[in-house]
Protein backbone atom coordinates (compact mmCIF):
# COMPACT_ATOMS: atom_id res chain seq x y z
CA UNK A 1 0.00 0.00 0.00
CA UNK A 2 1.38 3.75 -0.70
CA UNK A 3 2.76 5.26 2.19
CA UNK A 4 1.51 8.69 0.67
CA UNK A 5 -2.17 8.07 2.03
CA UNK A 6 -4.67 10.73 3.21
CA UNK A 7 -6.15 8.74 6.31
CA UNK A 8 -9.22 9.50 8.52
CA UNK A 9 -9.67 10.28 11.93
CA UNK A 10 -11.42 6.96 12.08
CA UNK A 11 -8.19 5.12 10.41
CA UNK A 12 -7.02 4.08 13.99
CA UNK A 13 -10.40 2.27 15.09
CA UNK A 14 -10.58 0.73 11.58
CA UNK A 15 -7.55 -0.76 12.24
CA UNK A 16 -7.91 -1.53 15.98
CA UNK A 17 -11.30 -3.32 14.86
CA UNK A 18 -9.74 -5.34 12.31
CA UNK A 19 -10.27 -3.41 9.14
CA UNK A 20 -8.55 -4.69 5.61
CA UNK A 21 -7.26 -1.77 4.71
CA UNK A 22 -6.84 -0.73 0.90
CA UNK A 23 -5.88 2.34 -1.34
CA UNK A 24 -9.29 4.18 -1.98
CA UNK A 25 -9.20 7.60 -3.88
CA UNK A 26 -6.24 8.33 -2.04
CA UNK A 27 -7.42 6.95 0.87
CA UNK A 28 -6.29 4.12 3.31
CA UNK A 29 -10.01 3.03 3.87
CA UNK A 30 -11.20 -0.55 5.37
CA UNK A 31 -12.95 -3.16 3.04
CA UNK A 32 -14.07 -5.12 5.24
CA UNK A 33 -13.94 -6.29 9.33
CA UNK A 34 -14.25 -10.08 10.84
CA UNK A 35 -13.66 -13.67 9.26
CA UNK A 36 -15.51 -12.82 5.92
CA UNK A 37 -18.33 -10.87 3.51
CA UNK A 38 -21.13 -12.68 5.03
CA UNK A 39 -20.60 -12.53 8.62
CA UNK A 40 -20.12 -8.89 8.09
CA UNK A 41 -23.44 -8.49 6.14
CA UNK A 42 -25.40 -10.30 8.83
CA UNK A 43 -24.11 -8.12 11.50
CA UNK A 44 -25.00 -5.25 9.89
CA UNK A 45 -28.54 -6.57 9.56
CA UNK A 46 -28.96 -7.94 12.28
CA UNK A 47 -27.12 -4.92 14.45
CA UNK A 48 -26.15 -1.60 13.01
CA UNK A 49 -23.30 -1.18 10.54
CA UNK A 50 -20.61 1.69 10.41
CA UNK A 51 -19.55 3.25 6.94
CA UNK A 52 -16.27 6.17 7.61
CA UNK A 53 -17.96 8.83 5.36
CA UNK A 54 -14.96 11.76 6.48
CA UNK A 55 -13.17 11.01 3.03
CA UNK A 56 -15.88 11.72 0.79
CA UNK A 57 -16.54 15.12 -1.13
CA UNK A 58 -18.87 17.55 0.95
CA UNK A 59 -19.80 21.33 -1.13
CA UNK A 60 -21.90 23.37 0.63
CA UNK A 61 -24.48 25.33 -1.30
CA UNK A 62 -26.92 28.38 -0.39
CA UNK A 63 -28.25 31.85 -1.00
CA UNK A 64 -31.30 32.62 -3.16
CA UNK A 65 -29.71 31.02 -6.27
CA UNK A 66 -29.39 27.55 -4.54
CA UNK A 67 -32.08 25.91 -5.57
CA UNK A 68 -32.21 26.58 -9.43
CA UNK A 69 -28.64 25.58 -9.37
CA UNK A 70 -29.37 22.52 -7.68
CA UNK A 71 -32.14 21.66 -10.39
CA UNK A 72 -29.83 22.83 -13.28
CA UNK A 73 -27.11 20.04 -11.99
CA UNK A 74 -28.85 17.28 -10.18
CA UNK A 75 -31.51 14.86 -11.49
CA UNK A 76 -33.44 15.06 -8.25
CA UNK A 77 -35.86 17.98 -7.21
CA UNK A 78 -34.36 19.43 -4.28
CA UNK A 79 -37.10 21.46 -4.18
CA UNK A 80 -38.68 18.36 -2.62
CA UNK A 81 -36.78 18.00 0.32
CA UNK A 82 -37.72 18.79 4.12
CA UNK A 83 -34.99 20.33 6.33
CA UNK A 84 -32.84 17.54 7.58
CA UNK A 85 -33.64 15.40 5.15
CA UNK A 86 -31.18 13.84 2.22
CA UNK A 87 -31.80 12.10 -0.94
CA UNK A 88 -29.59 10.18 -3.47
CA UNK A 89 -29.32 11.69 -6.83
CA UNK A 90 -26.98 11.87 -9.84
CA UNK A 91 -24.77 14.37 -10.89
CA UNK A 92 -25.85 14.39 -14.69
CA UNK A 93 -23.49 15.27 -17.42
CA UNK A 94 -24.71 17.29 -21.29
CA UNK A 95 -25.56 13.70 -22.84
CA UNK A 96 -27.47 12.77 -19.64
CA UNK A 97 -24.60 9.85 -18.49
CA UNK A 98 -23.59 10.07 -15.05
CA UNK A 99 -20.64 12.31 -13.65
CA UNK A 100 -21.10 10.90 -10.10
CA UNK A 101 -23.62 9.73 -7.71
CA UNK A 102 -24.39 11.64 -4.40
CA UNK A 103 -26.34 12.59 -1.95
CA UNK A 104 -27.78 15.88 -0.91
CA UNK A 105 -28.89 17.25 2.50
CA UNK A 106 -31.15 20.35 3.16
CA UNK A 107 -30.25 22.38 6.21
CA UNK A 108 -31.66 24.79 6.62
CA UNK A 109 -35.16 25.81 8.48
CA UNK A 110 -36.10 28.49 6.71
CA UNK A 111 -38.82 28.30 3.87
CA UNK A 112 -37.54 31.50 1.91
CA UNK A 113 -35.20 30.81 -0.97
CA UNK A 114 -32.60 33.03 0.31
CA UNK A 115 -32.54 31.01 3.31
CA UNK A 116 -31.83 27.86 1.60
CA UNK A 117 -28.38 25.88 2.27
CA UNK A 118 -27.76 22.31 1.02
CA UNK A 119 -24.77 19.75 1.61
CA UNK A 120 -23.71 18.09 -1.22
CA UNK A 121 -21.86 14.87 -0.51
CA UNK A 122 -19.57 13.12 -3.56
CA UNK A 123 -17.62 10.29 -3.84
CA UNK A 124 -14.17 10.84 -2.79
CA UNK A 125 -12.33 9.76 -5.86
CA UNK A 126 -14.63 12.07 -8.51
CA UNK A 127 -14.11 15.16 -5.94
CA UNK A 128 -12.09 17.01 -7.95
CA UNK A 129 -14.17 16.15 -10.99
CA UNK A 130 -17.37 17.08 -9.77
CA UNK A 131 -16.32 20.44 -7.78
CA UNK A 132 -14.44 21.18 -11.29
CA UNK A 133 -17.72 20.56 -13.26
CA UNK A 134 -20.00 22.18 -10.85
CA UNK A 135 -17.96 25.20 -10.54
CA UNK A 136 -17.82 25.49 -14.08
CA UNK A 137 -21.86 25.30 -14.42
CA UNK A 138 -22.20 28.18 -11.48
CA UNK A 139 -21.31 30.81 -13.41
CA UNK A 140 -25.20 30.95 -14.85
CA UNK A 141 -26.56 31.55 -11.42
CA UNK A 142 -26.84 34.78 -9.41
CA UNK A 143 -26.81 35.03 -5.90
CA UNK A 144 -25.22 31.56 -5.62
CA UNK A 145 -22.95 30.05 -2.57
CA UNK A 146 -20.83 28.21 -3.54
Amino acid sequence: MQKDLKKTALNPWHKEHGGQMVEFGGWEMPVAYGTGIIEEHLHTRKYAGLFDISHMGRFLVAGEGANPFLEHVLTNNALALEHGMAQYTLIPNERGGAIDDAYLYRLDEGNEPSEARYLLVVNAANKDKDWEWLSDHRKRFKNLLF
